[in-house]
């Protein structure tokens, strides 16, 4: 079996950086105090399983999980942006929305501090998009 590359991990301060972006995605913060965002180091090999279970992942209060931010250390924002484009096609996970994030594609001051792909539930993102006018802007 081959051995997958070690990749060394960007130490992040995921708590400051959602209070961060409060401002142009004020659930974030709340969700991830609440434990309702989780983070997960990219594997090729076990990303299909964190995909797919996402739909029911829930925690031990029986709450919905909000997120799953898979960090991709060492990407590039195209092979980012083409994984979101191919990941959005696949019906199994049309309950999921798909993102990504690179510190080298941040116009705005609001990307994440590492390349990560983001999965949400695409029905709740939308509500949420709606509630705060994300629409009109």
């Amino acid at each position: 079996m081959a051995k997958e590359e070690e990749v060394h991990l960007k130490e992040v301060n995921w708590l400051e950086y959602y209070k961060s972006i409060s401002k142009v995605c004020p659930w974030s913060y709340r969700s991830y105090t609440m434990g309702s965002i989780i983070t997960i180091p990219y594997n090729e090999v076990t990303f299909e399983t964190f995909a797919t279970t996402f739909s029911v992942c829930k925690s031990k209060e029986g709450v919905q999980t909000d997120c799953f931010v898979y960090v991709c250390e060492g990407k590039s924002p195209q092979w980012l942006e083409t994984t979101v484009k191919q990941l959005q096609r696949v019906e199994k996970y049309s309950d999921s929305e798909w993102l990504y994030s690179t510190p080298e594609d941040d116009d705005e001051g609001n990307a994440t501090p590492v390349p990560v792909i983001i999965q949400q539930r695409k029905v709740q993102l939308e509500k949420l998009r709606q509630q705060t006018g994300y629409y009109n802007e």
